[in-house]
Order: structure tokens, then sequence, then C-alpha cells
């Protein structure tokens, strides 16, 4: 039992990291460019980055003094990450991308019980349509 506990950690670390930081990051990015051009995407990801990194101390949550600069992620850092991120682009990006975002907190957290019932497992399913529904925003724009 406990291998297939790691092998679900894997996959879920796999997912976090791959969907967050190899996607939702670089199409937030790609989707400032788009609307702004790059001096004022920029701009704009610069003030992000300031707002990652005045995050105040808080008991069990790590700060990124560095923005979301950082040279290597790991799984932990996205985990992390995705609890500032989300406040740190709010204005910055139309409401639907933030929906995109909270759509998959959602998701990564059902996902992380210890305990999954039918009622979890249609909050999961709901998290994943409005998820893949609200992701919709980066194809069209």
């Amino acid at each position: 039992m406990e291998e297939i506990e790691q092998k679900f950690e894997n996959l879920l670390h796999q997912i976090i990291k791959g969907i967050f930081k190899d996607h939702l990051v670089v199409w937030v990015k790609k989707y400032l460019v788009q609307m702004h051009k790059q001096t004022q995407a920029d701009v704009i990801l610069d003030v992000i980055d300031r707002r990652i990194t005045a995050v105040p101390a808080f008991s069990g949550l790590r700060r990124f003094p560095q923005g979301r600069n950082f040279q290597q992620w790991i799984g932990d850092d996205s985990k992390v990450l995705m609890k500032v991120y989300l406040a740190a682009i709010e204005g910055y990006v139309p409401v639907k991308i933030v929906r995109t975002f909270c759509a998959f907190l959602k998701f990564c957290y059902l996902v992380h019980r210890n305990i999954i019932t039918e009622k979890t497992l249609a909050e999961i399913n709901d998290a994943f349509a409005r998820f893949y529904q609200y992701c919709e925003i980066f194809k069209s724009s």
C-alpha cells in the first residue's frame, strides 16, 4: 500500500509542477506579453514578483524573496507558490484566468485529502471541469 501511495504522490507532484509551473505561469506571461507588449508585460511581471516577495512571514508558508524567478523549481515550491501566486496576479489578468487558477487549486487540495468520499469525487470532477472550461481563455486570447 505504501508503494501505491508513493506513486500517487509522485503523480500529483508531476501534475502540480507540470500544470502550474510549466503551463499556467508560462501562459500568464504569454498573455501579458500579447495584451501589453513585452516592455509593459515586464513591468507587470515585476509588480507580480514584488507582490510575491511582499508576502509576510506566516507559519508553514515559505517566502519567495526573489519572486517567481528562482532557478530550479521543485514540487514543493510549486505547491507553496500556488498559495501566493493567485493573489499576486489578481488585477493584472482577466477574471477567467484567475478562475482557472482557483479551479486548479481546488482540484489540488481535493485530491490531496486523506479520505476521498463520493462527494469529494464529485467536487474533484467539478473542479476539473471548471479548470478545463476556464483554460479556454488561454486559447482565445
